[in-house]
């Protein structure tokens, strides 16, 4: 699947620019924001049980990524829905003649 690899979503009532990039084998998700907040790098990590989680990168920021990456997984999941539906709906099949 081709996720989008530059978007805009709402976060916290204003609209941020997120960046898609691959670093070694982890994604990270770079988010940028229009007002003096600073920018935000986060990514899935697991903890010692399995559990996987949003964090920020560097740490610190828990909170933040953890919202912030619950958001960007809708939208990815909304997309790749939508993408599904443009693929299905596009292969159309010849529509028979009726009349011959």
């Amino acid at each position: 699947m081709n996720d989008p690899k530059l978007f805009e979503l709402e976060l916290n009532g204003q609209m941020v620019r997120v960046s898609d990039h691959t670093i070694r084998s982890a994604r990270v998700f770079h988010i940028v924001y229009p007002s003096t907040t600073p920018p935000l790098n986060i990514t899935i990590a697991e903890n010692t049980d399995g559990v996987k989680f949003w964090t920020s990168v560097p740490e610190g920021r828990q909170e933040e990524a953890e919202f912030a990456g619950k958001v960007i997984a809708a939208y990815i999941r909304e997309y790749r829905r939508n993408q599904l539906c443009v693929t299905t709906t596009d292969k159309k099949l010849p529509v028979p003649n009726l009349f011959g």
